[in-house]
């Protein structure tokens, strides 16, 4: 079972670990913005507040929040699908629906497309830290790839429990935690070998469709909350 204690404690470490993720001075001007500081410092995370605001204040009758910082196979899409299915028997257009996902603490691992998962998370899952480990998929196939990314095969054509079903069919949108992203780069750098800062951007660059980096999980939760959306958090 992953822990609070387990994840604070990563996120406390990387106060120490500042050096491994700042760029040296001589290479300053060549990278400007490209710095990892440690969580709790200036942040360097490029975030557009107004463009987040822009897309949350986009015309919509329901708008529905759902926070997850657990795996637990997709439990936080399969919400999603049964409150959207409730809506599609009511005859209500989907258009008329904003459902966000915020994902924070492990939650962030559905949040990376295959590639992540195939060359990183499941080839290492012995050796992957217990607060990570105990949240995934006690056995996943070799390159099977995110559980919850992809229809099952025995799926029907109207299932939307899947991440790949709801980003065809409506206007998820999905946050994902800077605060987390820092601890799994911190945790997975030495079974990737590779440096705090480098496994970051990969990590960033291979998030799935529809999904975006927040200063903080928790954060976004508030702040969507704060426009309008009503809250549904699917893992305690």
């Amino acid at each position: 079972m992953s822990t609070r204690k387990h994840f604070i404690a990563v996120g406390s470490a990387l106060a120490a670990l500042t050096p491994l993720f700042e760029t040296p001075p001589s290479a300053a001007a060549s990278s400007a913005g490209t710095e990892l500081p440690a969580p709790g410092g200036p942040s360097q995370l490029t975030f557009d507040l107004a463009a987040f605001e822009k897309m949350l204040g986009s015309a919509a009758v329901h708008r529905h929040l759902f926070a997850s910082k657990l795996v637990s196979d997709g439990d936080v899409f399969d919400a999603i699908a049964n409150t959207m299915a409730a809506y599609q028997l009511l005859g209500t257009d989907f258009s008329t629906i904003f459902p966000i996902a915020v994902l924070y603490h492990v939650g962030i691992a559905i949040a990376f497309d295959d590639a992540i998962w195939n060359e990183i998370l499941i080839p290492s899952l012995s050796r992957l830290p217990a607060w990570i480990r105990d949240a995934l998929p006690a056995a996943p196939k070799p390159g099977s790839g995110n559980p919850a990314l992809h229809a099952a095969p025995n799926a029907s054509p109207g299932d939307l429990s899947s991440i790949d079903a709801l980003v065809a069919n409506t206007r998820l949108q999905l946050c994902v935690c800077n605060n987390a992203l820092y601890g799994f780069s911190l945790a997975l750098a030495p079974i990737a070998k590779q440096l705090p800062q480098t496994l970051y951007s990969r990590l960033t660059q291979g998030l799935v469709p529809r999904a975006i980096v927040v200063p903080a999980g928790v954060w976004a939760v508030h702040a969507v909350q704060e426009r309008g959306f009503t809250l549904l958090q699917t893992s305690l």
